[in-house]
C-alpha cells in the first residue's frame, strides 16, 4: 500500500477574538478542532461545508499557509513546519494553490505570462529565458488557452478564461498536489462545469492530487473520489463520494443534500423532502458550551447530544460519522 499524499492528525486552529472591552472574557473561533484525514496520490479529496465550517483554515494549513496551534501533517512526505525556510521553498514547488476569485487573483497590472511564471520566481526555480517562454506556453495549451494569450491582460478574458489562467499558474511548477478553494464558485454554472471537466482532464493525463473545497456538494459530487463534511471545525461525516452520496448517515449531510435541487438520486430520493436546516449559517448559531456542536439545528437531538460530544466513529471501514445515532 502506498503511502497518502497528505495525511493530518488532530489538526487543531483556533484564532483568538478581540475583546469589545478590557473587562469581557475572551473569546476563540475553533476554526479548525481536532481533524484527521488521509488524501491518496491521483485522488480528488473534498472538504464540503457551509461558510465558517474551517474549510478555507484547512486548506491554508495543507498549503502551509498556516500553522497549526496542535497536530501533524504531513504534505508529499514531509511536515512542512519542520522545514528550514529554503526547503520549505523547494518543497512548494510539489503543492500549488488555486483561489476562489478568477478576478481578484490575478494583478491586472501584469501580463498573462508574467502572471503564470510568477511561482518559478517565488519558488526561485532559474530557467533559461527560452525554457521560461516555452513552459508558460505549455501550461497555456494544457489549460485550452492560445499561445498568444501570454501577451494579453487579464481583463481581456471572460471569468471562466481567467480560472484557467489561474489553473495554468498553479500547474507552471509540475506539482503533486494542488489544492482548490472554490475554484468555480464565482463562475456561472455552464462554465463551472467546462473548468471542472478541464480539472479532470489534467488528473487523469498527469496523476495531479486535488484538495478541494466547496460549500456546493453538486460540485464536489461530479469531481471528488473522496468527501469529508465539516461543521463548526470538525469533520462529521467522511466517506468515498458514491458511499456518501448513496446513503448519507449524519442529519447535518442529509440536510445539505436536501437543499440541493440537483441531488436527486439513490438514498437522496427517499423521502429527504422532511430534511431541513435550521438557523442561516454556522456562523449565525454559536456552538453549545458541550455536548454535539449540531444539536441546537438537529430535529434529531435528544438529551445525549447536549452533554455528550459525538466522536468520529466507523460505521463502514471507509464510512465515519459524528452522531450518537447514525
Amino acid at each position: 500500500m502506498t503511502e497518502p499524499l497528505v495525511r493530518a492528525e488532530n489538526l487543531v486552529r483556533h484564532f483568538r477574538l478581540p475583546r469589545p472591552s478590557p473587562f469581557a472574557p475572551r473569546k476563540w473561533i475553533k476554526a479548525v478542532d481536532g481533524v484527521s484525514f488521509a488524501v491518496d496520490a491521483g485522488k480528488s479529496f473534498g472538504v464540503v461545508g457551509e461558510s465558517g465550517s474551517g474549510k478555507s483554515t484547512l486548506a491554508r494549513l495543507v498549503m502551509a499557509l498556516d500553522r497549526p496551534d496542535k497536530g501533524r501533517i504531513e504534505v508529499i512526505g514531509q511536515d512542512p513546519f519542520a522545514l528550514a525556510d529554503g526547503d520549505l521553498r523547494r518543497h512548494r514547488r510539489n503543492f500549488q494553490m488555486v483561489f476562489q476569485d478568477p478576478f481578484g487573483s490575478l494583478d491586472p497590472r501584469h501580463t498573462v505570462g508574467r502572471i503564470v511564471a510568477e511561482p518559478l520566481d517565488g519558488l526561485a526555480i532559474r530557467l533559461p529565458s527560452p525554457e521560461r517562454i516555452e513552459r508558460v506556453a505549455e501550461a497555456l495549451d494544457e489549460v485550452g488557452l492560445p499561445s498568444d494569450a501570454a501577451s494579453r491582460y487579464p481583463h481581456e478574458f471572460s471569468g471562466g478564461q481567467r480560472q484557467r489562467i489561474a489553473i495554468a499558474r498553479a500547474l507552471i511548477t509540475r506539482p503533486k498536489l494542488i489544492v482548490a478553494d472554490e475554484p468555480v464558485s464565482a463562475l456561472d454554472v455552464s462554465v463551472q462545469a467546462q473548468v471542472l471537466n478541464l480539472m479532470q482532464d489534467l488528473q487523469r493525463r498527469h496523476g495531479v492530487t486535488y484538495f478541494f473545497i466547496s460549500h456546493n456538494l453538486a460540485v464536489v459530487e461530479h469531481l471528488c473520489d473522496d468527501v469529508a463534511v465539516m461543521y463548526q471545525g470538525r469533520i462529521v461525516e467522511q466517506a468515498p463520494a458514491e458511499a456518501l452520496f448513496a446513503d448519507p448517515r449524519h442529519p447535518y449531510t442529509q440536510a445539505l443534500m436536501a437543499a440541493i435541487p440537483g441531488l436527486s438520486t439513490g438514498a437522496r430520493r427517499r423521502d429527504r423532502r422532511g430534511v431541513r436546516l435550521a438557523g442561516t449559517s454556522t456562523e449565525a448559531i454559536p456552538p453549545p458550551p458541550r455536548g454535539c456542536a449540531y444539536a441546537p439545528r438537529c430535529p434529531k437531538a435528544r438529551d445525549r447530544c447536549q452533554i455528550e460530544d459525538p466522536a468520529l466513529r466507523a460505521l463502514e471501514p471507509s464510512h465515519r460519522v459524528a452522531c450518537h445515532f447514525a
